[in-house]
Protein backbone atom coordinates (compact mmCIF):
# COMPACT_ATOMS: atom_id res chain seq x y z
CA UNK A 1 0.00 0.00 0.00
CA UNK A 2 1.48 3.08 -0.77
CA UNK A 3 2.09 5.43 2.36
CA UNK A 4 2.59 8.76 2.65
CA UNK A 5 3.81 12.27 5.59
CA UNK A 6 1.17 14.35 6.67
CA UNK A 7 3.34 16.80 4.95
CA UNK A 8 3.21 14.62 1.43
CA UNK A 9 -0.12 14.20 2.21
CA UNK A 10 -0.52 18.39 2.55
CA UNK A 11 1.32 18.54 -0.57
CA UNK A 12 -0.93 16.32 -2.74
CA UNK A 13 -3.94 17.90 -1.47
CA UNK A 14 -2.57 20.80 -2.94
CA UNK A 15 -3.48 19.53 -6.21
CA UNK A 16 -7.10 19.63 -7.20
CA UNK A 17 -9.01 16.30 -6.55
CA UNK A 18 -11.80 16.81 -9.35
CA UNK A 19 -12.32 15.12 -11.92
CA UNK A 20 -10.33 16.08 -14.66
CA UNK A 21 -10.54 15.46 -18.83
CA UNK A 22 -6.48 14.99 -19.24
CA UNK A 23 -7.41 14.60 -22.98
CA UNK A 24 -10.34 12.77 -24.68
CA UNK A 25 -10.98 9.52 -24.14
CA UNK A 26 -8.46 10.30 -20.81
CA UNK A 27 -10.30 11.09 -17.30
CA UNK A 28 -8.46 10.99 -13.97
CA UNK A 29 -10.89 10.20 -11.42
CA UNK A 30 -9.12 11.11 -7.96
CA UNK A 31 -11.06 9.22 -5.32
CA UNK A 32 -11.15 9.28 -1.03
CA UNK A 33 -8.95 6.51 1.12
CA UNK A 34 -8.98 6.76 4.66
CA UNK A 35 -5.43 5.81 5.26
CA UNK A 36 -2.33 5.88 2.90
CA UNK A 37 -2.12 8.63 0.33
CA UNK A 38 -5.81 9.18 1.21
CA UNK A 39 -6.32 10.14 -2.67
CA UNK A 40 -6.05 7.52 -5.81
CA UNK A 41 -6.44 7.97 -8.94
CA UNK A 42 -8.96 5.80 -11.10
CA UNK A 43 -9.11 6.51 -14.96
CA UNK A 44 -11.93 5.89 -17.49
CA UNK A 45 -10.15 5.22 -20.68
CA UNK A 46 -11.56 4.54 -23.69
CA UNK A 47 -10.25 5.64 -27.62
CA UNK A 48 -9.69 9.26 -28.16
CA UNK A 49 -11.66 9.06 -31.87
CA UNK A 50 -14.26 7.23 -30.12
CA UNK A 51 -14.59 9.26 -26.84
CA UNK A 52 -15.01 12.95 -29.17
CA UNK A 53 -17.90 11.07 -30.93
CA UNK A 54 -19.47 9.70 -27.83
CA UNK A 55 -19.90 6.09 -28.98
CA UNK A 56 -17.85 3.59 -27.14
CA UNK A 57 -17.65 1.90 -24.11
CA UNK A 58 -14.93 2.97 -21.25
CA UNK A 59 -12.38 0.97 -19.42
CA UNK A 60 -12.14 1.10 -16.17
CA UNK A 61 -8.65 1.26 -14.56
CA UNK A 62 -8.27 0.33 -10.63
CA UNK A 63 -11.50 1.00 -8.06
CA UNK A 64 -12.98 2.97 -5.74
CA UNK A 65 -13.51 1.59 -2.24
CA UNK A 66 -16.68 0.42 -0.94
CA UNK A 67 -17.48 3.55 0.95
CA UNK A 68 -20.34 6.13 -0.17
CA UNK A 69 -17.99 9.18 -0.84
CA UNK A 70 -15.35 6.58 -3.48
CA UNK A 71 -18.22 5.33 -4.86
CA UNK A 72 -19.55 8.75 -5.62
CA UNK A 73 -16.56 9.78 -6.64
CA UNK A 74 -16.93 6.98 -10.04
CA UNK A 75 -20.52 7.77 -10.14
CA UNK A 76 -19.96 11.44 -10.78
CA UNK A 77 -17.56 10.59 -13.15
CA UNK A 78 -19.53 8.64 -15.16
CA UNK A 79 -22.67 11.09 -14.84
CA UNK A 80 -20.19 13.78 -16.19
CA UNK A 81 -19.31 11.93 -19.12
CA UNK A 82 -22.43 10.82 -20.06
CA UNK A 83 -22.17 7.46 -19.12
CA UNK A 84 -23.30 4.89 -16.35
CA UNK A 85 -22.14 1.55 -14.78
CA UNK A 86 -23.06 -0.43 -17.89
CA UNK A 87 -20.81 1.45 -19.69
CA UNK A 88 -17.66 0.08 -18.71
CA UNK A 89 -16.58 -2.76 -21.14
CA UNK A 90 -13.10 -3.79 -19.47
CA UNK A 91 -11.82 -3.47 -15.55
CA UNK A 92 -8.22 -3.08 -15.32
CA UNK A 93 -6.35 -3.80 -12.06
CA UNK A 94 -2.94 -2.42 -11.52
CA UNK A 95 -2.35 -4.31 -8.26
CA UNK A 96 -4.16 -5.49 -5.13
CA UNK A 97 -3.61 -3.26 -2.74
CA UNK A 98 -6.43 -1.87 -0.61
CA UNK A 99 -6.54 1.22 -2.51
CA UNK A 100 -6.60 0.26 -5.54
CA UNK A 101 -8.52 -3.40 -5.96
CA UNK A 102 -11.35 -1.22 -3.41
CA UNK A 103 -14.75 -3.02 -4.27
CA UNK A 104 -13.79 -4.59 -7.86
CA UNK A 105 -15.87 -7.13 -7.62
CA UNK A 106 -19.39 -4.66 -7.01
CA UNK A 107 -18.43 -3.08 -10.02
CA UNK A 108 -17.63 -6.03 -11.64
CA UNK A 109 -21.86 -6.99 -11.42
CA UNK A 110 -22.55 -3.57 -12.00
CA UNK A 111 -20.74 -3.53 -15.61
CA UNK A 112 -20.69 -7.10 -16.60
CA UNK A 113 -17.28 -6.39 -17.54
CA UNK A 114 -14.61 -8.58 -16.91
CA UNK A 115 -11.38 -7.95 -14.47
CA UNK A 116 -7.97 -8.19 -15.74
CA UNK A 117 -4.89 -8.61 -13.70
CA UNK A 118 -1.42 -10.31 -13.56
CA UNK A 119 -1.30 -13.57 -11.85
CA UNK A 120 0.50 -13.03 -9.12
CA UNK A 121 -1.65 -10.57 -7.68
CA UNK A 122 -4.43 -12.84 -8.49
CA UNK A 123 -2.82 -15.33 -6.27
CA UNK A 124 -2.18 -12.93 -3.34
CA UNK A 125 -5.55 -11.62 -3.49
CA UNK A 126 -7.49 -14.31 -1.78
CA UNK A 127 -5.03 -15.15 0.76
CA UNK A 128 -5.33 -11.60 1.53
CA UNK A 129 -8.72 -10.19 1.21
CA UNK A 130 -10.47 -13.58 0.84
CA UNK A 131 -9.54 -15.19 4.04
CA UNK A 132 -12.13 -15.53 6.75
CA UNK A 133 -8.93 -17.35 9.04
CA UNK A 134 -6.59 -15.29 8.49
CA UNK A 135 -3.55 -17.02 7.88
CA UNK A 136 -1.60 -14.37 5.84
CA UNK A 137 -2.42 -11.86 8.71
CA UNK A 138 -1.12 -13.88 11.45
CA UNK A 139 1.94 -14.81 9.42
CA UNK A 140 2.80 -10.82 9.19
CA UNK A 141 2.11 -10.58 12.95
CA UNK A 142 4.83 -13.55 13.68
CA UNK A 143 6.85 -11.86 11.36
CA UNK A 144 6.98 -8.35 12.27
CA UNK A 145 7.78 -9.72 15.87
CA UNK A 146 10.72 -11.86 14.54
CA UNK A 147 11.98 -8.60 13.15
CA UNK A 148 11.95 -6.79 16.85
CA UNK A 149 8.11 -5.22 16.79
CA UNK A 150 6.63 -6.15 20.12
CA UNK A 151 3.71 -8.44 19.92
CA UNK A 152 0.42 -6.41 21.09
CA UNK A 153 1.82 -3.77 18.13
CA UNK A 154 1.86 -6.70 15.75
CA UNK A 155 -1.31 -7.66 16.82
CA UNK A 156 -2.92 -4.00 16.34
CA UNK A 157 -1.42 -4.51 12.92
CA UNK A 158 -2.83 -7.43 11.87
CA UNK A 159 -6.47 -6.52 13.04
CA UNK A 160 -6.22 -3.04 11.19
CA UNK A 161 -5.41 -4.77 8.16
CA UNK A 162 -8.45 -7.38 8.43
CA UNK A 163 -10.45 -4.36 9.58
CA UNK A 164 -10.15 -3.12 5.62
CA UNK A 165 -11.49 -6.23 4.32
CA UNK A 166 -14.93 -4.62 4.94
CA UNK A 167 -13.95 -1.58 2.24
CA UNK A 168 -13.35 -4.45 -0.12
CA UNK A 169 -15.11 -6.36 -2.59
CA UNK A 170 -13.05 -9.27 -4.45
CA UNK A 171 -14.11 -9.89 -8.59
CA UNK A 172 -14.80 -13.23 -9.33
CA UNK A 173 -12.67 -15.20 -11.89
CA UNK A 174 -10.09 -12.22 -13.08
CA UNK A 175 -9.03 -12.56 -16.58
CA UNK A 176 -5.27 -12.67 -15.87
CA UNK A 177 -2.75 -11.14 -18.48
CA UNK A 178 0.79 -12.08 -19.62
CA UNK A 179 3.64 -9.84 -20.07
CA UNK A 180 4.06 -8.38 -23.73
CA UNK A 181 0.32 -9.62 -24.30
CA UNK A 182 -1.80 -7.06 -26.25
CA UNK A 183 -4.83 -6.14 -25.77
CA UNK A 184 -7.63 -4.26 -27.06
CA UNK A 185 -9.68 -2.40 -24.36
CA UNK A 186 -12.50 0.28 -24.96
CA UNK A 187 -11.24 0.40 -28.55
CA UNK A 188 -7.64 1.03 -27.85
CA UNK A 189 -4.64 -1.19 -27.91
CA UNK A 190 -2.47 -1.75 -25.12
CA UNK A 191 0.79 -3.94 -24.10
CA UNK A 192 0.71 -5.42 -20.65
CA UNK A 193 4.08 -4.81 -18.77
CA UNK A 194 5.30 -6.75 -15.92
CA UNK A 195 6.06 -4.09 -13.16
CA UNK A 196 7.03 -5.68 -9.63
CA UNK A 197 8.51 -3.97 -6.79
CA UNK A 198 5.76 -1.97 -5.16
CA UNK A 199 3.52 -5.40 -5.91
CA UNK A 200 4.94 -8.82 -6.70
CA UNK A 201 2.20 -8.77 -9.85
CA UNK A 202 2.30 -4.99 -10.57
CA UNK A 203 0.77 -4.41 -13.92
CA UNK A 204 1.44 -1.23 -15.97
CA UNK A 205 -0.33 -0.95 -19.91
CA UNK A 206 1.64 0.87 -22.27
CA UNK A 207 -1.58 2.39 -25.04
CA UNK A 208 0.16 2.38 -28.81
CA UNK A 209 0.04 6.21 -28.68
CA UNK A 210 2.46 6.22 -25.77
CA UNK A 211 0.04 6.59 -23.03
CA UNK A 212 1.13 4.60 -20.12
CA UNK A 213 -1.22 3.23 -17.00
CA UNK A 214 1.54 3.54 -14.55
CA UNK A 215 -0.81 2.53 -11.26
CA UNK A 216 2.21 3.02 -8.42
CA UNK A 217 5.60 2.13 -10.04
CA UNK A 218 6.14 5.33 -10.76
CA UNK A 219 4.77 8.33 -8.95
CA UNK A 220 5.29 12.36 -9.41
CA UNK A 221 5.42 13.20 -5.90
CA UNK A 222 5.86 10.32 -3.75
CA UNK A 223 8.61 7.53 -3.78
CA UNK A 224 6.71 4.31 -4.28
CA UNK A 225 6.83 2.15 -0.91
CA UNK A 226 8.62 -1.17 -1.28
CA UNK A 227 7.83 -3.40 1.09
CA UNK A 228 8.85 -7.26 1.77
CA UNK A 229 6.12 -9.45 3.64
CA UNK A 230 6.11 -13.32 3.97
CA UNK A 231 4.69 -13.62 0.53
CA UNK A 232 6.70 -11.05 -1.19
CA UNK A 233 9.78 -12.45 -3.96
CA UNK A 234 13.15 -12.93 -2.20
CA UNK A 235 14.31 -8.69 -3.33
CA UNK A 236 11.46 -6.17 -4.08
CA UNK A 237 14.04 -3.37 -4.48
CA UNK A 238 15.80 -5.03 -7.23
CA UNK A 239 12.68 -5.41 -8.85
CA UNK A 240 11.82 -1.52 -7.98
CA UNK A 241 15.05 -0.91 -9.55
CA UNK A 242 15.04 -3.03 -12.65
CA UNK A 243 11.36 -2.00 -13.49
CA UNK A 244 12.19 1.87 -13.18
CA UNK A 245 15.56 0.96 -15.54
CA UNK A 246 12.96 -0.68 -17.97
CA UNK A 247 10.12 1.73 -17.67
CA UNK A 248 12.51 4.34 -18.10
CA UNK A 249 13.13 3.03 -21.75
CA UNK A 250 9.72 3.22 -23.15
CA UNK A 251 8.58 5.62 -25.51
CA UNK A 252 6.01 7.31 -23.63
CA UNK A 253 4.12 10.55 -23.97
CA UNK A 254 1.91 10.88 -20.63
CA UNK A 255 2.50 8.64 -17.76
CA UNK A 256 -0.80 8.39 -15.63
CA UNK A 257 0.36 7.63 -11.95
CA UNK A 258 -1.84 6.27 -9.18
CA UNK A 259 -1.35 9.16 -6.57
CA UNK A 260 -0.76 12.47 -8.18
CA UNK A 261 -0.80 14.35 -11.56
CA UNK A 262 -0.28 12.85 -14.36
CA UNK A 263 3.03 13.77 -15.78
CA UNK A 264 5.16 13.92 -19.27
CA UNK A 265 9.14 12.83 -18.29
CA UNK A 266 9.07 9.30 -17.48
CA UNK A 267 12.64 9.14 -18.11
CA UNK A 268 13.75 11.95 -15.78
CA UNK A 269 11.52 10.83 -13.06
CA UNK A 270 12.22 7.09 -12.64
CA UNK A 271 16.00 7.99 -13.00
CA UNK A 272 15.07 10.80 -9.54
CA UNK A 273 13.45 7.55 -7.85
CA UNK A 274 16.20 5.26 -8.68
CA UNK A 275 18.84 7.64 -6.82
CA UNK A 276 16.36 8.24 -4.00
CA UNK A 277 16.63 4.33 -3.50
CA UNK A 278 20.15 4.13 -3.83
CA UNK A 279 20.92 7.21 -0.98
CA UNK A 280 18.85 4.77 0.90
CA UNK A 281 20.42 1.84 0.29
CA UNK A 282 23.78 3.64 1.43
CA UNK A 283 21.77 5.00 4.40
CA UNK A 284 21.12 1.64 6.01
CA UNK A 285 24.30 0.39 5.27
CA UNK A 286 25.74 3.12 7.14
CA UNK A 287 23.56 2.62 9.73
CA UNK A 288 24.66 -1.06 10.18
CA UNK A 289 28.23 -0.34 9.86
CA UNK A 290 27.42 2.32 12.93
CA UNK A 291 26.21 -0.63 15.03
CA UNK A 292 28.36 -3.03 16.34
CA UNK A 293 25.93 -5.68 17.88
CA UNK A 294 23.53 -5.22 14.64
CA UNK A 295 20.37 -3.47 14.01
CA UNK A 296 17.12 -5.27 14.41
CA UNK A 297 14.70 -3.93 11.02
CA UNK A 298 11.98 -2.67 13.71
CA UNK A 299 15.37 -0.32 15.27
CA UNK A 300 15.92 0.37 11.87
CA UNK A 301 12.64 1.71 10.84
CA UNK A 302 12.83 3.83 13.83
CA UNK A 303 15.60 5.27 12.79
CA UNK A 304 14.69 5.40 9.35
CA UNK A 305 11.04 7.04 9.56
CA UNK A 306 10.60 7.88 12.97
CA UNK A 307 7.33 9.59 11.96
CA UNK A 308 6.01 7.06 10.13
CA UNK A 309 6.30 5.13 13.60
CA UNK A 310 4.40 7.38 15.93
CA UNK A 311 1.51 6.84 13.27
CA UNK A 312 -0.09 3.39 13.50
CA UNK A 313 -1.68 3.45 10.09
CA UNK A 314 2.07 3.27 8.93
CA UNK A 315 3.93 0.87 10.96
CA UNK A 316 3.84 -2.05 9.04
CA UNK A 317 4.92 -0.20 5.72
CA UNK A 318 7.67 1.58 7.15
CA UNK A 319 8.55 -1.69 8.49
CA UNK A 320 8.01 -3.74 5.47
CA UNK A 321 10.26 -1.11 3.77
CA UNK A 322 13.14 -1.68 6.53
CA UNK A 323 13.76 -5.49 5.39
CA UNK A 324 13.52 -5.15 2.10
CA UNK A 325 16.40 -2.97 2.71
CA UNK A 326 18.18 -5.39 4.80
CA UNK A 327 16.99 -8.04 2.57
CA UNK A 328 18.61 -6.56 -0.39
CA UNK A 329 21.92 -5.56 1.01
CA UNK A 330 22.58 -9.27 2.48
CA UNK A 331 21.71 -10.37 -1.15
CA UNK A 332 24.43 -8.01 -2.11
CA UNK A 333 26.48 -9.34 0.47
CA UNK A 334 26.60 -5.83 2.39
CA UNK A 335 24.85 -7.32 5.91
CA UNK A 336 24.22 -10.60 7.43
CA UNK A 337 21.72 -12.15 9.51
CA UNK A 338 21.32 -14.01 12.91
CA UNK A 339 18.75 -15.25 14.91
CA UNK A 340 18.85 -14.94 18.69
CA UNK A 341 17.86 -17.59 20.98
CA UNK A 342 14.43 -15.98 21.40
CA UNK A 343 13.79 -15.93 17.52
CA UNK A 344 14.35 -12.26 17.09
CA UNK A 345 16.49 -11.31 13.31
CA UNK A 346 19.36 -9.25 13.81
CA UNK A 347 21.38 -7.77 10.65
CA UNK A 348 24.95 -7.16 11.06
CA UNK A 349 27.26 -5.31 8.52
CA UNK A 350 28.23 -7.74 6.02
CA UNK A 351 31.74 -7.76 3.50
CA UNK A 352 33.24 -5.09 2.24
CA UNK A 353 32.52 -4.65 -1.48
CA UNK A 354 30.98 -1.69 -3.59
CA UNK A 355 27.69 -0.84 -3.03
CA UNK A 356 25.08 -1.61 -6.00
CA UNK A 357 22.99 1.32 -6.28
CA UNK A 358 22.28 1.07 -9.90
CA UNK A 359 19.42 -1.54 -10.88
CA UNK A 360 19.58 -4.75 -10.05
CA UNK A 361 17.56 -7.52 -11.25
CA UNK A 362 16.85 -10.02 -8.13
CA UNK A 363 19.22 -13.13 -8.07
CA UNK A 364 16.25 -15.83 -7.86
CA UNK A 365 12.88 -15.14 -8.67
CA UNK A 366 9.42 -16.58 -6.95
CA UNK A 367 7.25 -16.02 -10.35
CA UNK A 368 6.91 -18.01 -13.01
CA UNK A 369 6.89 -13.96 -15.05
CA UNK A 370 10.27 -12.91 -16.87
CA UNK A 371 12.50 -10.57 -15.04
CA UNK A 372 12.17 -6.87 -16.29
CA UNK A 373 15.52 -6.75 -17.22
CA UNK A 374 16.28 -10.87 -18.38
CA UNK A 375 16.49 -9.08 -21.90
CA UNK A 376 17.03 -5.52 -21.17
CA UNK A 377 14.85 -2.99 -22.45
CA UNK A 378 11.78 -4.98 -23.09
CA UNK A 379 11.22 -6.27 -26.66
CA UNK A 380 9.36 -4.14 -28.40
CA UNK A 381 6.24 -5.65 -31.01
Amino acid sequence: MQDALPLEIADLELDSQALHELEPGIWRVPAPVPFGARVVNLYLLGAPVAAAQGSQGWCLVDCPLDTPPAEAALRDALDRIGASPASISAIILTHVHPDHLGAAGRWQRLSGAPVYMLAAEKRDMAPLWGDAANTAFLDVARVCVTHGMPADEAQALVTRAVQLRRLLDLPDHPTLLAHGQRIHLAGAAYRALWTPGHADGHLCLLRDDGVLVAGDAVLPALRPTVGWYPWSRPDPLADQLASLAALGDLPVRLVLPGHGRPFTDLRGRASVLAGSYAREIVTVARLLAEAPDGLTAYALAQALYPERMRNPGSRLVALAESVAFLAHLRILSRAERQTGADGVITYHRGDEGALVSGAVASGTSGSDEPSPTSQGVWPQD
